[in-house]
């Protein structure tokens, strides 16, 4: 009974997020690190192509609070446009939503978060889709815990999730769950890590040995650098020597890094005498990157990411409705609403459950397959993608369903 619930409710949700396969708004890429923001185009009004919100939601809909920094001028304001945009384009698509969102603007600040969320609820919110960054993550929790209303929220800091906080991010440690699970059914088990002193190389490293541990695999050496053009010198050197240890071989090196650093890094270990036929090499959601495949070294290496199938089909769908692209997290907006309408459809008290969100058994996304853990965090079944001079290429397929294996 319970099963044959949930195909419906997956059903049902398919249907309201138009297709089980549109695509995530350009990949992980520096999003995985925190709350970052990518290089996507500055948006420019066009009024005139964006959809009519008020003629398919009213006062009698399920009122869902959507706290974003529209407020903030600079990156973080273009980032939250494009995912209210993302949220709106996910109820005029479902064609009647049955939820009423009610946007509020955070200011980008703790407290005014935490007075978003109060107002939002005191008007009825039952669920709160938001904030974007780990500090109003943090303040708006206590608030909404105080009245039972649980919070989607998009930072990708895995420590602010939990109680009754769902974080809908890319977490930097599902991407390595994820290149781990692969590249060991590959038989490639034993790993040197190169990351860099910082809080997310930090992470990466645990999360990386902790993987490794669940797979019978080895973490033989970590390498961390300063990220600087002197600082990854020595660090390259060591990876080489590490690498050319008979006596404790590895198979794979994983380099947790992007953009025009990654870039550096490849070139240093190529100077170091690292060539690519004699190791695998794999990444993190950071090399969702444009600038990843014209880098000679990586050429054939695997990383965690959203297919570019799935990438193109909302990119296009979100320009043909706005006459721009999107930035590249506001497919998780488009999610978080989806989700919303699908459990809305529930009775009263029974919607937005701790119990519903966390439904092992997942739900299908515009980014894929997708569960939220008891305690906050989330798992995706992410495709891997191979590194080619014409751009990423599926070599691992997402999975369509949680299995022993996660």
């Amino acid at each position: 009974m319970i099963h044959l619930y949930f195909r419906n409710f997956v059903r049902f949700f398919a249907i309201a997020l138009a297709a089980l396969t549109l695509g995530a708004c350009g990949g992980l890429g520096s999003f995985s690190s925190g709350d970052l923001f990518g290089s996507g185009q500055t948006p420019q009004d066009n009024a005139s192509q964006s959809p009519d919100v008020s003629a398919i939601t009213n006062a009698g809909g399920v009122k869902v609070a959507f706290l974003l920094p529209l407020g903030v001028k600079g990156e973080a304001g273009n980032v939250a446009r494009s995912l209210k945009e993302a949220g709106e384009m996910a109820l005029v698509e479902s064609g009647n939503p049955g939820i009423t969102l009610l946007t509020k603007d955070t200011g980008g600040t703790p407290a005014g978060a935490a007075a978003a969320a109060q107002n939002a609820i005191n008007e009825g919110a039952e669920l709160i889709i938001g904030p974007l960054f780990a500090g109003s993550v943090q303040a708006v929790g206590p608030v909404a815990r105080q009245k039972g209303v649980p919070v989607i929220a998009f930072s990708s800091v895995s420590s602010v999730a939990g109680n009754g906080v769902y974080l809908m991010s890319f977490l930097p440690e599902e991407e390595v769950a994820n290149i781990v699970r692969y590249s060991a059914s590959k038989g490639r088990k034993r790993v040197v890590a190169m990351v860099p002193k910082t809080a997310y190389g930090g992470l990466i490293e645990r999360a990386l040995a902790s993987e490794l541990q669940r797979r019978g695999g080895t973490l033989v050496g970590v390498h961390r650098y300063a990220r600087t053009s002197q600082g990854i010198i020595v660090p390259s050197k060591g990876v080489v020597q590490t690498l050319s240890n008979a006596s404790n071989p590895a198979d794979t090196l994983l380099i947790a890094e992007g953009g025009d650093m990654l870039r550096m890094v490849s070139s240093a270990l190529a100077n170091a005498g690292l060539r690519r036929d004699t190791v695998k090499l794999v990444g993190t959601g950071k090399w969702d990157e444009p600038i990843t495949s014209s880098i000679s070294l990586l050429q054939g290496g695997w990383y965690p990411g959203v297919s570019p199938a799935q990438t193109n089909a909302f990119k296009g769908r979100f320009r043909k409705t706005y006459g721009r692209d999107p930035q590249r997290i506001a497919s998780l907006a488009y999610d978080a609403v989806s989700l919303a309408i699908a459990l809305a459809r529930k009775p009263a008290g029974s919607r937005f459950t701790a119990s519903n969100l966390t439904n092992s058994q997942g739900f299908q996304g515009s980014n894929g397959l997708f569960r939220f853990t008891p305690q906050g965090r989330n798992q995706r079944g992410l495709s891997i993608l191979d590194v080619t001079s014409n751009g990423p290429r599926v070599i691992g397929p997402p999975p369509s369903s949680f299995s022993a294996g996660f």
